[in-house]
């Protein structure tokens, strides 16, 4: 059987309640290339497989069990279900910059951040989401919009990480921000979703700066610590604070950036297991137009210790207006 006639038959089987010229209609909008685009044609091979084309040729077809008074086994329908594996650093000491939101990112605490990260002679770099802020493609109305602008800023910004950071991993796992550039596709151009030339992985050039750019959704295991942006949780309670609410979405020790926030939150389970969660404080304007007083956002990066065995131990440091680590 050839794919067209399997696609046919599969269609009438799905279908079997339409008359033959409403799924001849449906066969063109979908596999029009396999008909010529003709509607007779497609509506013939319903026919053929339905054996409405005369006594002669019902008793040619070799399978009649899609004839109307025949029933087709029916297989569960293949998912669309995604698969994600988590990404796991490779074992070293990996310093954690988060929340960047270039171009309304501040020099200061970067530039701590960056001098703290080579003080500890780190192995790798962690960018753990939002490094672009996006705001051309965003929700928020805001006076100055330029994409072009905040992409060469952005593309500035990864080539001075690797100037400062030369033979060291940088690994990039977006956050909601950075999937403000595919939504818009899925909005508005979702016929743009997957192509090559539109991903963010082409206009940034991320394999030629040696950055490893993960999915949108993927987890990233340091050791055996996980370790999201944050928005993938939904509802991420801040009332006491980012670490506790992260603890209780998670269940386990984890950690996450998005809420621009430095936190911890330590627990002891039923078998007096201590349970340990972080979030990670920002590296951009404390003080948007959108949200200009009243937040309780802190400058900050991280650094991880990943041992070959899985442990791990975190360092969460704030940065300080002055600059200090603290």
């Amino acid at each position: 059987m050839n794919n067209r006639s399997k696609i046919v038959r599969e269609t009438v089987r799905r279908f079997i309640h339409l008359p033959n010229l409403t799924i001849a209609r449906y066969l063109i909008n979908e596999y029009g290339d396999l008909f010529d685009n003709n509607l007779d044609t497609a509506r013939t091979a319903v026919r053929t497989v339905r054996g409405r084309k005369g006594d002669k040729m019902r008793d040619e077809v070799v399978d009649k069990s899609l004839y109307l008074t025949d029933k087709d086994k029916v297989k569960i329908p293949q998912t669309w279900a995604k698969t994600r594996e988590p990404y796991k650093l490779n074992a070293g000491s990996w310093l954690v910059l988060s929340d960047v939101h270039i171009p309304y990112h501040r020099e200061l605490p970067i530039e701590t951040a960056v001098s703290y990260g080579q003080s500890q002679k780190v192995t790798g770099i962690l960018i753990n989401g939002d490094l672009f802020d996006d705001a051309a493609v965003g929700f928020w109305p805001t006076a100055k919009k330029d994409f072009n602008k905040e992409l060469e800023a952005c593309i500035d910004f990864l080539d001075f990480l690797r100037q400062e950071f030369p033979t060291q991993e940088i690994v990039f796992k977006p956050g909601n921000h950075e999937y403000r550039l595919p939504r818009i596709f899925v909005n508005k151009m979702p016929e743009l979703c997957e192509t090559p030339l539109a991903a963010m992985e082409t206009v940034i050039g991320f394999e030629e700066r040696k950055i490893e750019f993960l999915d949108y959704y993927q987890i990233v295991k340091a050791g055996e610590l996980p370790i999201i942006h944050g928005h993938e949780v939904r509802f991420l309670d801040r009332s006491v604070s980012p670490a506790r609410g992260l603890y209780r979405k998670t269940k386990t020790y984890s950690a996450c950036s998005h809420c621009h926030q430095t936190s911890e939150w330590t627990t002891r389970d039923i078998n007096g297991l201590l349970i340990t969660t972080w979030s990670f404080g920002a590296l951009c304007d404390l003080n948007p137009d959108y949200n200009p007083y009243g937040n309780d956002w802190c400058w900050g990066v991280g650094l991880i210790n990943v041992d070959k065995n899985g442990d791990f131990e975190v360092e969460n440091k704030r940065i300080l207006p002055n600059g200090k680590l603290r």
